[in-house]
């Protein structure tokens, strides 16, 4: 798509701050991708010289993506990265210029509640430890000291607040009790919040807060590091500005001075402030112009997203956070312009609509028809259609609707993995091997799909042990010998109960979910529900290896212990999601930032839930340490407003705004104010009218023809992106690309593919410094060997140490002869995306050599050596030739496999006959996953396969 007039002012600004006020569907992300390639492409600067923030992970990995194609050879990436990537960098580069650790260890939200809770008598508490729950207040304190480092409060800061204000009310002449215990309750947390921050730097340990003021005061106390990084960061790019919080405003100010007419721009649109929760300042972007005056100003309105109607009702809306906005500060015109082409709603849907209902379930109900209304009438498909709310539990009335009506779903972005049915119980699983006289989890074991009994006999079983008093366990081991039914289960348990001590917790954990039989119902009824189960149960078992990674001697009772802290601390991580799957998404506004979909729905539009009330926080700031300026308005009604913004904006076709009279209390709700403030009439129905509107709906149930269950597709649709290795998987075994790539069953951990991975690992780190010569001795290699040296996926401690002796004799032998063997390295583990038969086939280039020749592919390999014939006919070389040339634009003279353990490299060469062959052959295999029903294909590798257990081919004989 052509870019518009606004667009390109913004890509081509010459130099100096520039405010970029981006609406929303505005096309922002491009606008920041085409401006760092053009200041690479066209500018010539040095993509080491531009950094660019942004607030996610996966926004940073996207835009990375994009600039990608505009590297030039042999330079390193820009610094594209979240705020705390970018302060993690700093930090660990300096960290010793600094006196701090440059190994130390990031604490997520939990680990931050676990040093607390293991170090509360430490602390000077009264009020916030109250002796009869200890741990009350943990939650609200990390909340309260993470604020704090949002302002950039230092604990010495804080304890001179906290001593003046209680200074003030000393001196008062009428002292109110209620203020003098206010105040010492800010004593009480200034001095835990001084000894929290000493307790870190003890530990070597940072919160992500600390990421970003450790950052600004290094930048302040050692100015010869400061101007070192503003030299070099020459261009400044900052997306979603609005999120910002005044401490990472704060790091972007020390490093780009507005007395230095810097060349930063910042991305943003206040209307679109939403997370105020996570500390974001609104106030930030509505200052930059007052904080950098000579900053020009570039309005983005042209929406390639909604329809007109749609964006004039949000615009109607959010005027009423006027005068609080950019629109009226700067005096600019922010009104959306649609510039969609022609949608195929051009019928006699309203763009707008209004769903009025009498009770949660009948609002469930209408909305979840007139889905299949609109996707009968339209052609829609089921993933076009997005159900919006303030709060994930107003969404379970449209679960159950769903989930009755048959149509395939899933929730977006929803916390509550360790709530899942699956999830608990596999964790009951855990907790009866490690504790047979858990008969809680047990009996959970019992009533699951695992129990081998009926209902009658558990029924007898519970009643036993309830008379005897005795163990459910041991009724069921008696149970057993008289009927021998459950021997199977009963086996298990015992078998893996041996195992504890010696054991990892994933490894009990992959085999109790494999061996019990609880996988098998999952993969043979193919069902959303049931991918989403597998998927679930597999971010259980990467929950337990993270466990392991960060413990030195993790067993399953020290795993079950943390799992229950984890509980107290109230951590609940996301749920699984499928991609590229048809399913109707449900989702938080909140989560639905940055999304779009044909048709939404907000649901539960009502006063106390959209606008929700204003609870306040569990412990409150107090407003003289909030250093941004707050509105002139209410600014919890403003950000909510923002919020309904953000949610009807993410409509492409049609927008429906849905309430009910009631919601379960006394009381009837009131409708949403938000609704009227967009212009449009809530109707008045009569009893009759709902009653006929209900009826139609009913009726049209029976003329919809909804789908029976939530069974998927036979044809899966071919994913957008493909890897070698999935292309590999499907040549060796259809099936097992199946269960590994569309279903995602978990796999055992592969002692063989960590190693592998440490080995890569090791030598991107080596040569990357390697490049850029900083430091290439051999006891940096084995240092670097040491920190990615994964310790787990060994059959015993034998092994272990013996594999990990291996990898340093080879890395040893691999020092002395890759000078030789090896030419200058342009590229180091070079990412690409090439486009084959349609697909985005990607993957990563271990490096790229300049040689006498000419240029150099090599890729490592940890296994066995292979013969020339074998490196000749190799598929992966040939495809990374492909990407050279199509994606990177190099011409390979050379490609090459380095046997690390045979400290070999065996060369060959590919025509551009032979690569249009591999195309070929590439485009086939894509065909054929996208048609195929995923047959076994059984050979001498199915002994290997981590799914032989679930294959309906694997014959123990056979092999």
């Amino acid at each position: 798509m052509e870019l518009n007039v606004n667009q390109k002012k913004a890509i081509y600004h010459e130099s100096g701050p520039l405010l970029v006020v981006a609406g929303a569907g505005t096309g922002k992300t491009r606008v920041i991708t085409e401006r760092i390639k053009f200041l690479i492409e066209e500018q010539k600067i040095n993509p080491q010289h531009i950094l660019a923030l942004t607030f996610t992970e996966k926004a940073a990995g996207e835009m990375l993506s994009r600039v990608d194609e505009s590297m030039p050879l042999g330079y390193e990436e820009p610094w594209l990265s979240t705020f705390h990537s970018f302060a993690d960098r700093i930090l660990r580069e300096e960290a010793l210029s600094f006196g701090l650790d440059p190994s130390y260890k990031i604490l997520t939200r939990p680990q931050e509640w676990l040093l607390i809770r293991e170090n509360l008598f430490k602390f000077e508490l009264d009020y916030y430890r109250p002796l009869g729950n200890p741990t009350k207040f943990i939650s609200a304190m990390i909340t309260y000291f993470s604020r704090l480092q949002d302002e950039n409060i230092s604990p010495e800061e804080f304890i001179k607040f906290a001593n003046e204000s209680a200074k003030l009310k000393t001196q008062s002449s009428k002292p109110q009790l209620k203020a003098q215990n206010e105040d010492n309750k800010y004593t009480e947390l200034a001095k835990t919040y001084k000894t929290y921050q000493d307790l870190k730097l003890q530990k070597s340990v940072f919160d992500f807060g600390d990421l970003i003021v450790w950052t600004i005061k290094l930048f302040k106390e050692r100015p010869q590091i400061l101007k070192k990084y503003r030299e070099q960061f020459e261009h400044i790019l900052v997306d979603e500005f609005q999120d910002t919080n005044f401490a990472q405003y704060e790091l972007i100010k020390t490093l780009a001075p507005a007395d230095k007419n810097p060349n930063l721009i910042v991305v943003g649109d206040d209307d679109q402030s939403i997370y105020k929760f996570r500390g974001a300042s609104v106030a930030n972007i509505l200052s930059f112009k007052k904080d950098y005056p000579k900053a020009e100003t570039v309005v983005l309105t042209e929406n390639y997203r909604s329809d007109e109607k749609i964006l004039d009702a949000a615009y109607k809306l959010i005027r009423h956070n006027d005068p609080d906005r950019l629109e009226v500060k700067l005096g600019i015109e922010k009104k959306l312009k649609a510039q969609s082409s022609k949608r195929k709603t051009e019928t006699q849907n309203a763009k707008l609509n209004i769903v009025t209902s009498s009770s949660a379930e009948e609002e469930a109900h209408l909305v979840v028809n007139e889905i299949l209304k609109l996707r009968k009438e339209n052609e829609y498909s089921w993933k076009d259609f997005a159900i919006l709310a303030r709060a994930n539990s107003h969404l379970e009335p449209f679960v159950l609707e769903l989930k009755k009506q048959g149509i395939p779903y899933q929730l977006l972005g929803n916390r509550g993995l360790f709530d899942q049915e699956e999830v608990r119980d596999a964790g009951a699983g855990l907790k009866v091997i490690a504790d047979l006289t858990d008969s809680a989890s047990l009996y959970r074991l019992l009533t699951s799909q695992i129990s081998p009994l009926e209902n009658s006999e558990v029924i007898k079983i519970v009643s036993n042990a309830r008379r005897k008093k005795s163990p459910l366990w041991e009724e069921l081991k008696l149970y057993q010998q008289e009927s021998k039914n459950g021997g199977n289960l009963i086996s298990l348990i015992e078998r893996e109960r041996e195992r504890i001590t010696k054991a990892l917790p994933s490894e009990i954990l992959f085999n109790f979910i494999t061996q019990s039989g609880y996988l098998k119902p999952l993969v043979e009824e193919e069902s959303t529900e049931n991918s989403l189960k597998i998927r679930n149960l597999n971010l259980f078992l990467q929950r337990v290896k993270s466990y392991e990674s960060e413990q030195s001697r993790a067993n399953l009772l020290e795993f079950l212990d943390f799992l229950k802290m984890l509980e107290e601390a109230g951590e609940n991580p996301a749920q699984a999601e499928i991609e590229d799957i048809d399913t109707v998404n449900l989702l938080t506004v909140h989560s639905a930032k940055g999304l779009e979909f044909p048709v939404v729905f907000m649901v539960n539009l009502v006063a106390g839930r959209f606008p929700t009330r204003n609870r306040g926080e569990a412990i409150e700031f107090p407003e003289e340490l909030v250093k941004e300026a707050l509105p002139e308005g209410d600014y919890h009604i403003e950000e909510e407003r923002r919020l309904f913004y953000v949610g009807m904006t993410r409509a492409k076709d049609l927008l429906y705004l849905s309430f009910a009279k009631n919601y379960g209390g006394a009381r009837d709700s009131r409708p949403s104010g938000f609704i009227e403030e967009t212009g449009l009439k809530i109707p008045e129905l009569t009893a009759k009218e709902k009653k006929s509107q209900l009826s139609l709906f009913q009726e049209n149930d029976l003329k919809l023809n909804a789908p029976s269950s939530q069974l998927l597709s036979t044809n899966y649709p071919i994913p957008p992106f493909l890897s070698y290795s999935q292309l590999e998987t499907f040549g060796n075994c259809p099936l097992q690309y199946k269960y590994r790539y569309v279903l995602g069953i978990p796999q055992k951990e592969s002692h063989v593919l960590n190693f592998g991975q440490t080995l890569h690992r090791t030598l991107r780190d080596f040569h990357k410094e390697d490049l850029f010569s900083k430091n290439t001795t051999l006891e940096r290699l084995l240092d670097l060997y040491e920190g990615h040296w994964i310790d787990t996926g060994f059959d015993s401690k034998e092994q272990k140490e013996m594999r990990k002796e291996q990898g340093r004799t080879l890395l040893k032998a691999y020092f002395e002869s890759f000078p030789k063997k090896l030419g200058s390295p342009i590229f180091i583990e070079k990412k690409f995306t090439v486009k084959i038969g349609g697909v985005d086939v990607i993957g990563s280039i271990d490096r790229i050599d300049k040689t006498t020749e000419g240029i150099e592919i090599v890729d490592y390999k940890t296994g066995s050596l292979k013969d020339q014939k074998e490196v000749d006919k190799n598929s992966q070389l040939a495809i990374y030739a492909i990407a050279a040339k199509e994606a990177l634009k190099i011409e390979p003279t050379t490609l090459s496999l380095y046997f690390l353990e045979h400290n070999e490299k065996l060369t060959t060469r590919r025509t551009d006959l032979d690569l249009e062959k591999k195309k070929e052959e590439v485009k086939k295999t894509i065909e054929e996953i996208g048609r195929s029903d995923f047959p076994a294909k059984p050979s001498m590798l199915c002994k290997y396969c981590d799914f032989k257990s679930l294959c309906p081919e694997y014959k123990v004989e056979s092999q």
